[in-house]
C-alpha cells in the first residue's frame, strides 16, 4: 500500500498511525528516485500490511530539515514512530530487507 504524503501533518500522522512504515523521500528529477521507489514497493510485497509513504521534497521543502535529509533518495524505516534504519543515496536492498524482516518479526511475536 502506497501513500503519497503531501504535508508535514500528513507524515507526522502517517509514521504516527501505523506501528512499521517505510518512507522514500524523492526529488523532481530524480532518475535514481523514481529507479528505487518500483524496487522498494516490490519488496514490501514481501511484507503485507507494512504501507509505503512516498514523500516528494520538492513539494515539501521543511522534511529535509525534519528529517537531516543531505540528499536524495532516502528510504527510512519508522518503528513505532521512531526511525529505525535509514539509507540514502546509494541502496542496499538486501540490508533494507534484512532491517524490516526483524522489526515485522518482532511485531508479530
Amino acid at each position: 500500500m502506497t501513500q503519497t504524503l503531501t504535508s508535514m501533518d500528513e507524515y507526522h500522522s502517517f509514521i504516527n498511525k501505523h506501528p512499521l512504515v517505510v518512507i522514500h523521500v524523492m526529488r523532481d528529477n530524480c532518475s535514481v528516485c523514481h529507479a528505487v521507489l518500483p524496487q522498494i514497493e516490490d519488496m514490501l510485497r514481501e511484507f503485507p500490511g507494512i504501507p509505503l509513504g512516498v514523500i516528494n521534497q520538492s513539494n515539501i521543502e521543511e522534511i529535509a530539515g525534519e528529517l537531516s535529509i543531505f540528499t536524495v533518495p532516502v528510504d527510512l524505516i519508522f518503528l513505532n514512530g521512531k526511525e529505525m534504519h535509514r539509507q540514502g543515496r546509494f541502496f542496499d536492498m538486501q540490508q533494507i530487507e534484512h532491517q524490516l524482516s526483524m522489526m515485522y518479526e518482532s511485531l508479530k511475536s
